[in-house]
């Protein structure tokens, strides 16, 4: 089998799995549980620094999952949910903020620092002689 043949492979096994973890999050069933446990990681503490309120120990953060439960068990959208928190704590209440024209900077360094990182692979691999460390 050739070096290319089995490129090809892992690139058609590496599709597939990427294929088979989506579908079964869009398909996925999600229950309230799991709606409380996603939508409280995504929540911060206000008394923590940086901490979500699920994982957060401080009784200002068990209200709040309390509160998110209660919303949650109210059939609310996540943004509705969202709203509530963001208009009683502030914009920072989110871990991961919103993507507005503030914190668009905030979004596409890591877009830039991953593509920049796919490059140097590729560019390296392009030119087999600077990944051994020989030089003609």
């Amino acid at each position: 089998m050739s070096a290319r043949t089995r490129q090809i492979i892992g690139w058609v096994v590496t599709a597939g799995l990427v294929a088979v973890i989506v579908v079964g999050m869009i398909i996925g069933d999600t229950r309230d549980e799991d709606r409380v446990a996603s939508l409280g990681a995504a929540i911060k503490c206000p008394v923590c620094q940086g901490e979500a309120i699920v994982d957060s120990p401080s009784e200002t953060a068990q209200a709040m999952v309390v509160v998110l439960e209660e919303k949650v068990a109210e059939g609310l959208s996540d943004e509705e949910i969202f709203d509530f928190f963001t208009a009683r704590y502030g914009d920072g209440i989110r871990l991961d903020p919103r993507f507005t024209a503030q914190t668009l900077l905030l979004w596409a360094l890591p877009i830039v620092a991953v593509g920049g990182g796919v490059w140097m692979i590729l560019s390296r691999r392009r030119r087999p002689e600077l990944v051994s460390g020989e030089t003609t």
